[in-house]
């Protein structure tokens, strides 16, 4: 998280090859051969309190590129990972506003729950996620998503590898049959150039297979400017 008055940019990238090529609404923007480049603008309000501003735009090959809306968010992370203990809670509130055929809904809220540890070794995260469609006429009962990831650190450039998995439960008070429960499963690299173009900048890389209702694969990257 930001400290006071900090300013953080993330870029953050990722493209599916293979995705999904049928559409479920009304000028559904189809993820196959997809691109997609949405940069996360944030401001440290407070110690734990972090602002922060989606600016998500999308390539697909039968609309092209577009400006695909905006999402603002609001995390607080009362518990932080520190030198002498090892984890993290927190929250981040989010608002979508996005384009038709972006979304089914084109507006949404979500609630994500961050829980965090910062190991001499290891680097583990879990992020339950609740959201909710806003717009009339969509099913609005929130859905429940988690998301796992557990990095394993290291020194130089590649400075941490590892596993993402996610897994979409559904409505959180009536589960889809787990054949139905979109699921990825990402392996993850985390790269600090000290040389090149890029030896300012933290570099997040994944590339990850889906089933059951997900994109088959993605490849995705986020860049982090060291400002």
């Amino acid at each position: 998280i930001n400290k006071p008055g900090e300013v953080g940019l993330e870029l953050h990238i990722n493209t599916t090859p293979n995705g999904q090529s049928h559409i479920s609404f009304d000028h559904e923007r189809l993820t196959d051969r997809g691109f997609r480049i949405t940069p996360e603008l944030s401001y440290g309000l407070t110690n734990d309190i972090e602002l922060g501003m989606y600016i998500p735009t999308i390539y697909s090959p039968e609309y092209g590129y577009e400006l695909a809306g905006y999402k603002p968010r609001i995390k607080w992370i009362p518990l932080q990972a520190k030198d002498n203990q090892p984890w993290s809670a927190g929250v981040n509130i989010e608002y979508a506003k996005l384009k038709t055929g972006m979304s089914e809904s084109s507006k949404s809220a979500e609630i994500r729950f961050i829980f965090g540890y910062e190991g001499e070794s290891w680097r583990l995260a879990m992020n339950p996620i609740l959201e909710k469609n806003l717009s009339p006429r969509t099913e609005n009962t929130p859905e429940l998503q988690t998301n796992f990831r557990a990095i394993f650190k290291r020194d130089g450039f590649l400075k941490g590898i590892g596993l993402e998995y996610y897994l979409s439960l559904g409505p959180y008070n009536n589960f889809h049959p787990q054949s139905e429960q979109a699921k990825q499963l990402f392996l993850v690299a985390e790269l600090e150039p000290n040389e090149s173009l890029l030896k300012d900048w933290d570099i997040h890389l994944a590339a990850g297979s889906g089933w059951d209702g997900a994109d088959p694969f993605t490849v995705k990257m986020i860049l982090a400017p060291k400002l």
